[in-house]
């Protein structure tokens, strides 16, 4: 794994090892193409290589989706700006959401393996925005300790959502957030799954399918209330413990990355 203060020609070395298709001449011409446009805001170079990754080392792709990933991040400041672990507003989301990293090997481009849970019900202390601040950070964490990989596996356990966590989700913010996965993520996502999906979690997706591709709708897989079927999808001896796994508690989980955030604070200021 790399440290947030790893040097670029390290990071690059590295990354070619793993890739060899990461060719010089590629993230040359793109880094000058982003140089050129002037609209765009300058994009740190180890970012650059996970977005020509992403984009599966196709350079009109990446620029593509560079200019997205910008235009979101400028339309979303609620969401991707002032990142900062230690803050109230984070510790709010700590204690009560596992947003956590289950699989991030310390070497290797394996899958990356993420999960999400209730730890507290209660539609007040739920707070949509600051969990998806939360969770893109955990993101930047990733990718500035693992470099690229082959993908994100994402599962979601949805038990205790209620009619109330939706009316306090501001929908034109998810609606764009979709946008943002969709169009601009610096990661390949692999695969997306919904646990214990009942009539709220239907409801929900009836009303955001009309923002979502083919393409994401391919990822996505949906288990009912209290199916083991996740398990013919996602290794068992990891996935947590409260959903039949024989990993760790999901509070666990959750400490160790927000740990792990906690000490990678000052990159996450450098951000800002």
């Amino acid at each position: 794994m790399y440290q947030p203060e790893t040097s670029y020609e390290d990071f690059l070395k590295s990354e070619q090892e793993k890739y060899p298709e990461l060719n010089l001449k590629d993230i040359e011409v793109l880094t000058e193409r982003l140089k050129a446009n002037v609209d765009l805001p300058p994009l740190r170079a180890k970012l650059i290589v996970m977005f020509l990754h992403s984009s599966y080392f196709n350079v009109d792709e990446a620029y593509k989706t560079i200019t997205n990933y910008c235009k979101y991040r400028k339309e979303l400041p609620q969401v991707f700006e002032n990142y900062d672990p230690s803050s109230e507003e984070m510790k709010q989301v700590f204690d009560n959401m596992s947003i956590c990293i289950v699989l991030n090997p310390s070497s290797g481009k394996q899958e990356r393996i993420l999960y999400t849970n209730f730890k507290n019900t209660d539609p007040r202390e739920y707070d949509y925005v600051r969990c998806c601040r939360y969770f893109f950070m955990m993101l930047e964490y990733l990718m500035v300790t693992s470099g690229t990989f082959d993908g994100v596996v994402l599962t979601m356990n949805s038990k205790g959502v209620s009619w109330r966590h939706i009316t306090k989700t501001p929908m034109n913010t998810m609606k764009r957030l979709l946008g943002f996965v969709q169009e601009a993520l610096p990661v390949r996502l692999k695969e997306v799954h919904v646990l214990n999906a009942g009539s709220i979690i239907s409801m929900l997706f009836s009303i955001i399918k009309p923002f979502m591709r083919s393409n994401l709708m391919n990822l996505l897989k949906i288990f009912p209330e209290d199916s083991t079927d996740i398990f013919n999808h996602m290794p068992i001896d990891l996935m947590p413990l409260e959903i039949g796994g024989n990993g760790k508690s999901h509070y666990e989980y959750c400490e160790e990355t927000y740990q792990k955030m906690i000490s990678a604070r000052d990159f996450f200021l450098s951000l800002n």
